[in-house]
This record gives C-alpha cells, structure tokens and sequence, in this order.
C-alpha cells in the first residue's frame, strides 16, 4: 500500500494544493474558468496532438480495449439510469445525469496523471483511446439521451430529434479535445511533422496540462457543499470508482490476447472520478447543485479507492 500511496499521493496533493490555494485567496476563485480554459483548450489539446502524431496509427487502435472500455462504460450509464428511475424515482432526464456521472471518467485531467505515475511507460495509446471512446461515443450517446428525455418531459415537446442532433453535433465540432485527437491521427496517418520550433512549443505546452489540472480541481471544489439526496450521490459514486472498473475487470475475459499493460490501463481508467465538467454540462438541465456534490464526494473517495485498486494492479 505504501508503493501505491507514492504513485496518488502527489496526485491529489495538487488537488489538496489547489483547494487550499482557493480557499486562502492566493489563487482567486474568479481565474478558474481561465485556467480551465487554458487547460482545455491549448495545454491538453497540445500534449494530445504531440503524442498521437508521433505515433504509428496501425498500432494506435486496439479494438479490444475500445470494446471492453466501450460496453464497460454503457452498461454502467445503464445500470445508474435504471436504479435512479426505478429505485429513486427521478424522471428519465435527471435519471440520464446520474447516469454520466457514473459512467464518463476523468481521464484528461486525473487518469493521465495516474497512468504517468503507475507505468514506466506511460501507456498514451490506451489514454488516446480512452479520449476516442469518451468524446465519440459516450459524450454523444449520453447528451443525445438526456435531451431526447428533457424534451419528452416538456409539455410543449419542442425538442424534436432534429434539434437534439444538432445540440450533439455542435458540441462534438467544437470538442477542443477530440479536434486535438483527429488531427493528430491526421497527421499520424499522413506522415506529417510540424516545424521544430512549433514541435517544442506544443511539448512545453503539453507539460503543463496534468499539474495545472489537478490545482484546478482542488480549486473549483472550494464552496461546494453536499447538500441532499445522499443515498442518489452515494450511487453515482458506487457505479462511477467501484462497479464501472468491475465491468471492464469481467469484460476482460473476452479479450484474453489484449497486451497486459492496456488491460491495466483500461481497468485504471474506467476508475477515475467523473469528468470535470459534469457540473458545467450536465448542470444545464437543473442539477448543478447534485452535479458539483456528486464530484465533490466522488473525487474525494477516489484517492481511497484507487489507492487500493492500484495495490493490485500495478
């Protein structure tokens, strides 16, 4: 245990850095969203786009891990669905929120970080492929499923499936992290260099996205309160670090010629805290209030819960 306490120590270290940087007023609540940004749309973007295209595009695709990573991940959302409808009694849209809170990782700003602590190498094709299967397949399938029951439950039925489409394409198209993960793949695929000087550049600017992060998140979970609905908190948190890596441990037995650092990975991964911006997001439809608590309390279990995770693991 003391092995894996080296490896999430630091981790959420910064996290602990950045709340008490927050709380004492030596970083300011207000430059958050600024720093949010820079994380998301230059430092993480960069540090994608330099690890893809220097890869080898035939040995970035393994679909073993995108099935076990895939199906881990749907079968979580419907599992937390159908408990907060049937067993809670939420209507089908706010019964969805729960669901991405249960079943979208962290693995941007928290599982990059932990990979790069637990592998000598760090594994980027199973991080880059994680980003695939979060930003292409999950995010549209679970924002298509929460606008579609939204506008169902509006007496008026404006939200027609045109509309919806549309909402999920925009915020595919202007995703800065799946552009960062296309145009890499380009460039991979198309033996494509960028200048030296913009290479470096990108790398230095990459350097900076996984300890940035974590400060951020320390940061924006000063204020947050856990207010009500425990026992519907407590689920997404259950699903989210426990049951949702379970899944991807038992899909595993379909894949038995996967490369074992990628099933390391893939179970790490699927264990990560929910995405950071579930309380922007998915705040939209009424829920920011459970959205923020949810991270709040799943983010701090997680330093527990990976910590034993990993003492098995790696």
């Amino acid at each position: 245990m003391e092995a894996m306490l080296t490896i999430t120590a630091p981790i959420f270290f910064l996290i602990l850095l950045g709340f008490l940087a927050v709380r004492h007023g030596f970083l300011a609540s207000e430059a958050l969203p600024s720093l949010s940004r820079f994380i998301l749309y230059l430092a993480l973007p960069a540090l994608i786009f330099t690890k893809l295209s220097s890869m080898n595009i035939r040995d970035l695709i393994d679909l073993d891990y995108i099935f076990v990573y895939a199906v881990g991940g749907l079968l979580a959302f419907s599992i937390t669905i159908l408990t907060a409808r049937f067993v809670f009694r939420q209507p089908w849209d706010l019964s969805g929120v729960r669901g991405v809170g249960g079943s979208m990782p962290n693995s941007a700003f928290i599982g990059l970080p932990v990979l790069i602590q637990s592998f000598e190498h760090t594994p980027t094709q199973a991080f880059a492929m994680a980003l695939i299967v979060e930003n292409v397949v999950f995010l549209p399938i679970f924002l298509f499923f929460v606008e579609t029951m939204k506008g169902q439950s509006q007496a008026n039925g404006q939200s027609s499936g045109a509309g919806v489409m549309i909402v999920v394409a925009k915020r595919l198209v202007t995703n800065p992290l799946l552009l960062s993960v296309v145009s890499g793949l380009v460039f991979s695929l198309l033996g494509l260099q960028l200048p030296d000087f913009m290479q470096q550049s990108f790398t230095l600017l990459g350097g900076a996205a996984a300890s940035t992060a974590l400060v951020v998140i320390g940061g924006s979970l000063v204020g947050v309160s856990i207010r009500g609905q425990l026992s519907q908190i407590g689920l997404v948190a259950m699903v989210k670090l426990m049951l949702f890596p379970l899944i991807a441990s038992c899909l595993l037995i379909f894949t038995p010629n996967m490369d074992q650092d990628l099933k390391l990975a893939v179970v790490i991964l699927a264990a990560m805290p929910m995405f950071t911006s579930y309380p922007i997001i998915f705040g939209e439809y009424g829920e920011k209030g459970f959205c923020a608590s949810a991270l709040l309390v799943t983010t701090v279990l997680s330093f527990f819960t990976l910590s034993v995770l990993l003492s098995f693991l790696v």
